[in-house]
């Protein structure tokens, strides 16, 4: 709870907390592909859809 505090303290308008399942950097990445979902015309959540689910693990690694 301490580092959303200290986030909003910090003046942070977006707050990603620590879920302990992926590092920051690789939430930054998901959060990244999602919004391509809308620029790029994705089904929404389309890093689990059959036809983009390769895609995403090998933007995600590069």
């Amino acid at each position: 709870m301490t580092f959303l505090f200290d986030r909003v303290e910090a003046g942070d308008f977006y707050i990603l907390c620590p879920d302990n399942e992926v590092d920051r950097q690789t939430d930054e990445k998901r959060i990244a592909w999602a919004a391509g979902d809308i620029t790029e015309n994705r089904p929404p959540l389309s890093r689990w859809h059959p036809d983009y689910g390769t895609a995403f693990r090998e933007w995600l690694e590069a």
